[in-house]
């Protein structure tokens, strides 16, 4: 029964928030819909995180609006069913991650860049899109068309001259990887001696430079010694 709490496999270990109380499907519980109290404390924890990432000197802050976390959830007309000004329209339905936004811009200097990562379509009828089903690269590209803000793109990206392409040809202006760096660590080193360029190498590691190692031919993206 939705709303029940019973064991599931791959849920949190305790009670999840959202919108609205709507389970993810009928053998998930249903989540606690946030009231007033609770929207102010997740947006002033989102504050604080900021200051403590500006203490610890970090360059740059991206706030997470995707994959079905709390601010996608309350982007998408599944999961908000709310009837209050934080649901309906698609701008009720955008005030809190905006008022989010907001309360990391106030704690966060403004000579440093601050993100926000979103899905482009909830690939579900009924959902957010702004086109018919594709990839993100093109979602990336309409969204950096219509707003003419700095723009990234993710999903399946892999090869690095896929990733200078889409660079290079204007459909965003950075691209950003996940699974590909798990897969590879380094694979901006990789995709540097793929591309002809240079990278820099902490002491310990200069030994696996492709001019120093022959094996570098071996590995992927890397050419042999004197192939740049």
């Amino acid at each position: 029964m939705a709303g029940r709490r019973t064991a599931c496999p791959g849920r949190w270990g305790s009670a999840t928030a959202a919108p609205s109380a709507i389970p993810f499907d009928n053998r998930w519980p249903a989540p606690e819909a946030l009231d007033e109290a609770g929207l102010a404390r997740i947006r002033d924890a989102h504050a604080t995180a900021a200051r403590r990432a500006e203490r610890l000197g970090f360059d740059l802050v991206e706030l997470l609006g995707a994959h079905g976390f709390l601010l996608h959830s309350f982007l998408s007309p599944i999961s908000n069913r709310r009837t209050d000004s934080y649901g309906g329209s698609l701008g009720n339905r955008m005030r809190y991650p905006l008022e989010v936004a907001a309360a990391l811009r106030e704690v966060w200097p403004r000579h440093k860049a601050l993100g926000m990562r979103i899905t482009g379509a909830d690939w579900v009828d009924g959902g957010s899109g702004l086109m018919r089903p594709g990839y993100q690269v093109p979602l990336a590209a309409a969204l950096e068309k219509a707003s003419g803000m700095v723009v990234q793109a993710v999903g399946m990206i892999v090869d690095p001259r896929q990733a200078e392409a889409i660079v290079a040809d204007g459909h965003a202006d950075c691209v950003a990887l996940a699974r590909g760096f798990l897969d590879d660590p380094r694979w901006a080193w990789h995709a540097a001696a793929a591309l002809g360029a240079e990278a820099v190498y902490p002491p310990p590691y200069l030994r696996a430079r492709p001019e120093q190692w022959p094996g570098a031919a071996l590995t992927p993206y890397r050419p042999a010694p004197g192939r740049r």
